[in-house]
């Protein structure tokens, strides 16, 4: 393959290189893994709970507090304006999202001891050259040169049979340093090209010198600009698609992905955003992008009056018409004899039966400790005895402990009868603070979730043991939480990992 030349005279190599012939024989040693066993439902929820909020805090969020300089070229500004998706990770963001990252982080010093826990790229990368055929490795070969941002992206490739083609973008803090090290690889192991201050790494040398001959790019392109600034603050990381073009190039349907006949349009747009007590991460629906969320346009109003008590909770409006009007495909798309049958045992009218018991308005709550949880549920429907009728016989005929009670608006049905009459009554989960600081806007949310990461790792400290240890590093954990709401051009959902 034809390869770009080095910008200025070629340096020394580097203590250790032996020539371009040598390619590394060793790889970087394969993390230890974790420890065997587990120790039930206590264990798996505190792990389960604790991870989604480490994970983000954690994982995005300490790479970009060991950077400190900002400023610079974007990927975008190296690629296509007829780009089709794009995800890219700035190691190296606005100072307020450093100062944000590095706050949230001194929350968790568990997290941020050892001897590589200071670069991300390195756990970014090492996983994509293990086992490689060329023998290149992390330290020798990629880290000499990489700068702190990077992004994959889809780009039209008309010449290509699949009409579309991934290219990797990765900053360069030494051109000549890369060149070198990439050219020791077998021609025809992958093209590469070099735009700014990035090289653009692809499958086809005539791609990657097109893309790298410039022309008009993805920055300059208004959809996008007007997606990512839609965003609230600076980012850490963004996701971006342009659906419509995708399904121009890939027909979404003949790939399987479920959505039949229907066209795609419009944008999609995620980002990750830092706060000193938060991480956020959003996404919205722009244009007349079709959206995956349940929610009705009328908020669910149930959530906030849950009982305060509440460790986990999910509020979703307008279940009973979705299923209602959805029924006749489910139909077309052929039920189970098995559960015809047993529509036919219990007599149930489908779906008006199950659009009265999911109702207009639906919330299901877990209160108790993790040793005896308890849950329950209340619902707004339009036809509450039909409602409770039916589960009556359904609960009957499963012999299932549950509590239901009658409301003049619906129902409460519930695994303990106190917890019924808590459900019943306005409970205060929506002023705990806790609820507020995880779910945003949920006076406009069509769909709301929270969990009570606090109070489980509490619960799991206080117990002690192996549990307690491990629960202890995750103690700065609030709460997790997010929402769904319809906007005037798409949609918006909002996930917030907090601390306290």
């Amino acid at each position: 393959m034809t390869q770009p030349p080095a910008a200025g005279p070629t340096p020394p190599p580097g203590a250790g290189w032996s020539g371009a012939d040598e390619i590394h024989d060793g790889l970087p040693a394969a993390p230890a893994e974790p420890g065997a066993g587990g120790r039930g439902l206590r264990r798996g929820l505190l792990v389960a709970g604790a991870t989604a909020g480490v994970l983000v805090l954690g994982g995005t969020g300490y790479a970009v507090a060991t950077y400190v300089s900002g400023g610079g070229n974007q990927p975008e500004e190296v690629l296509p304006a007829d780009t089709l998706a794009v995800v890219k990770l700035d190691l190296d963001p606005a100072a307020g999202q450093k100062m944000a990252v590095s706050s949230l982080l001194d929350r968790f010093p568990s997290l941020t001891s050892g001897e590589d826990d200071d670069d991300l790229r390195s756990t970014l990368v090492t996983p994509l050259l293990a086992d490689n055929e060329w023998g290149l490795t992390y330290e020798q070969d990629v880290e000499p040169w990489l700068g702190n941002r990077m992004a994959v992206a889809a780009v039209p490739d008309p010449g290509s049979e699949a009409g579309v083609a991934g290219v990797v973008v990765l900053a360069v803090t030494d051109e000549a340093a890369m060149t070198e090290r990439l050219e020791a690889v077998p021609a025809d192991s992958f093209a590469f090209a070099v735009r700014d201050d990035f090289v653009l790494l692809g499958e086809d040398q005539a791609l990657v010198d097109r893309l790298a001959a410039g022309g008009s790019t993805l920055a300059e392109d208004a959809g996008y600009t007007e997606d990512v600034d839609a965003l609230d603050g600076d980012q850490v990381a963004v996701a971006w698609a342009d659906l419509a073009g995708l399904q121009d190039v890939v027909p979404l349907a003949e790939a399987g992905a479920g959505l039949g006949d229907q066209a795609l349009s419009g944008r999609v747009v995620l980002g990750v955003h830092a706060e000193d007590d938060a991480l956020e991460v959003t996404g919205l629906t722009r244009g007349t992008a079709p959206t995956t969320s349940t929610a009705a346009t009328e908020p669910t109003g149930l959530a906030a009056d849950l009982p305060a008590d509440t460790v986990a909770a999910l509020s979703v409006s307008g279940l009973g018409e979705a299923l209602t009007t959805s029924w006749a495909t489910l139909q077309e798309s052929g039920i189970p004899p098995e559960f015809e049958e047993q529509i036919e045992a219990l007599g149930l009218d489908l779906p008006a039966d199950l659009g009265a018991v999911l109702g207009t308005d639906l919330a299901v709550a877990v209160t108790g400790d993790l040793a005896a949880p308890q849950f329950g549920a209340r619902v707004r429907t339009d036809d509450p005895q039909r409602a409770t009728e039916v589960i009556d016989r359904v609960a009957g005929d499963a012999e299932l402990p549950v509590a239901v009670s009658p409301l003049d608006d619906g129902y409460v049905l519930a695994s303990d009868p106190a917890l019924a009459d808590a459900l019943a009554a306005d409970g205060g989960l929506g002023d705990t603070e806790a609820f507020r600081a995880a779910v945003a806007d949920p006076d406009d949310a069509g769909a709301i979730g929270f969990v009570d990461l606090g109070e489980l790792i509490d619960e799991v400290v206080a117990q002690g043991g192996d549990d307690a240890a491990q629960a202890q590093e995750y103690a700065a954990l609030g709460a997790l939480g997010f929402s769904a709401s319809t906007t005037d051009d798409g949609g918006r959902f909002v996930l917030r990992v907090t601390t306290r």
